[in-house]
């Protein structure tokens, strides 16, 4: 006996953005998050382990941020890490961007495209 399925796209978007795939969807952002800063440089901790403070606070640290598109339910994980202020950087330097893209003073160390690629093997 043959089975035969056929899919409905409305339904399939319905599943997409229902609330069990968003919450799926933020517990693998929270997998990617926990490998990111198991593999971050430490040095201070900020970098890794650090709380996302307001803008030209010392400090940062990867955060998780569930939403959904017109699509399906998504996350990204972002991270959020800035020197303390000084004079040239009032709202503080942005570290985290730095060491994920690199510039002329830090060598780019991809640490969030390393966290998904590590996750992804699972």
């Amino acid at each position: 006996m043959a089975v035969e399925w056929k899919e409905n796209p409305a339904g399939m978007r319905a599943l997409l953005l229902a609330p069990p795939a968003e919450r799926a969807m933020e517990f693998v952002g929270g997998i990617v998050k926990d490998e990111a800063e198991r593999i971050s440089p430490v040095r201070t901790g900020a970098y890794a382990f650090g709380v996302d403070p307001p803008t030209g606070e010392h400090g940062g640290g990867f955060r998780v941020e569930p939403f959904t598109n017109n699509d399906a339910a998504a996350v990204r994980v972002v991270n959020g890490v800035r020197s303390a202020p000084s004079r040239n950087w009032p709202e503080g330097y942005p570290y985290g961007q730095a060491l994920e893209q690199g510039n002329e003073r830090i060598h780019a160390q991809h640490v969030l495209s390393r966290a998904l690629d590590a996750v992804s093997l699972f």
